[in-house]
């Protein structure tokens, strides 16, 4: 059987401009001065236009329309009206549209990170999970005013995807709030995949088990066939001769 390994992705002007998308989003929303803003607002304009490069490349190889392009473009036209500066704080209309384009953002994501992690294979969720894990301890490090050093950081995003919660940190801003909240949904799905393949390695093991001993049971019947085989054999070969021996006897 071939081991399955992590492939480049098929399309990786949108998974950057994914990528891209979520320090935009709290550059803007969370930056103190015009500068941390316009700098998310240059993000969003790099973004925008690794999204519509990579539609016109799929528009010309004459992908078929489904689900998933449609997708991309609600995620272009998001991109593209993230772009507009709007009043700080934000107006409730403005926040549910923001929220709304992050978690198709997060949902697109979460696609790409389907398709690249083998579901057999604990190595690879286990390092993406480490990968993760040290990007959000970062991220609340940016986010959370509470948190002054980047271990509390990544303890404060462990006990978030865990959903443990003990209290000692918690989000208390609103970008740290949105940013925990995607945290635990992709907690929620780690810690699934983690106990899938756990389960199915498991399971492996008692299929390989139960496939050793019906090969062993086999190999026993094949032996005890062959033997009545040749005893079958003598046994016509012996009623052969006998009658061959009466035959004579009655020429005789």
């Amino acid at each position: 059987m071939k081991k399955s390994k992590l492939a480049w992705p098929q399309r990786p002007r949108m998974l950057v401009a994914l990528l891209l998308s979520i320090p935009a989003f709290y550059l803007i929303l969370a930056g103190m001065d015009p500068l941390s803003r316009n700098a998310g607002r240059g993000l969003y304009v790099l973004a925008a236009a690794l999204i519509g490069a990579d539609l016109l490349q799929q528009a010309q190889m004459q992908r078929q329309r489904d689900g998933l392009t449609i997708l991309d473009w609600f995620i272009f036209c998001g991109t593209v009206c993230s772009v507009w500066p709007g009043a700080i704080p934000w107006s409730t209309l403005e926040w549910s549209l923001r929220i709304s384009y992050c978690g198709i953002v997060f949902l697109r994501l979460m696609m790409f990170s389907a398709r690249r992690i083998a579901a057999s294979h604990l190595l690879h969720v286990v390092a993406f999970a480490v990968v993760v894990l040290a990007l959000a301890g970062a991220g609340f490090m940016w986010l959370e005013p509470r948190v002054h050093s980047y271990a509390d950081g990544v303890w404060l995003a462990f006990i978030t995807g865990a959903t443990v919660g003990y209290g000692d940190l918690v989000p208390s801003t609103p970008a740290s709030r949105i940013f925990a909240a995607f945290i635990v949904l992709l907690g929620y799905a780690l810690f699934s995949m983690v106990t899938a393949n756990i389960s199915a390695m498991l399971v492996g093991e008692d299929e390989q088990r139960l496939e050793r001993e019906l090969h062993a049971d086999m190999r026993l019947l094949r032996k005890e066939i062959s033997a009545l085989r040749k005893e079958l054999h003598v046994v016509l070969a012996g009623d052969s001769h006998n009658e061959a021996e009466l035959g004579n006897e009655d020429l005789l």
